[in-house]
């Protein structure tokens, strides 16, 4: 079954979190994604906010301690923006931004890849869950 990736705010930043095949966690931001998010879009902007707010380090220069990835436009392909040199796991992450993360798997690892294509099979499965 083929995911289908929508942009919630188009012309708008939007970042997301996913968890890929091996716990790692991921961002994305400035792209589609997985429609069931947009269910979601309350709980997944108060993760990237609750993250920029006490997480600071994961923005600043130099690579973060997690797999980010951007999109330049409307289609589903993001770019990695640095490779972190220990890998944050979606166990380690803080609640706020691993419960948010948990509502997308990865099929794969991120692993060395840059390019991520979303419409080529990375999405495996969404665990959506209702708001707290």
């Amino acid at each position: 079954m083929t995911t289908i990736l929508r942009h919630p705010r188009p012309g708008f930043t939007w970042d997301w979190w996913a968890v890929d095949a091996q716990g790692f966690l991921v961002q994305f931001s400035g792209g589609p994604a997985p429609e069931h998010l947009l269910a979601q879009v309350n709980r997944v902007d108060a993760a990237a906010a609750w993250a920029e707010e006490n997480c600071p380090a994961w923005f600043a220069d130099g690579p973060p301690p997690l797999h980010v990835f951007s999109c330049d436009g409307e289609l589903p392909t993001y770019t990695r923006n640095g490779v972190p040199e220990l890998p944050l796991r979606v166990s380690d992450a803080p609640a706020a931004i691993a419960d948010v993360a948990a509502l997308v798997t990865l099929r794969r690892a991120v692993g060395d890849t840059w390019t991520v294509h979303l419409d080529e099979g990375w999405i495996e499965a969404a665990r959506p869950e209702s708001p707290r």
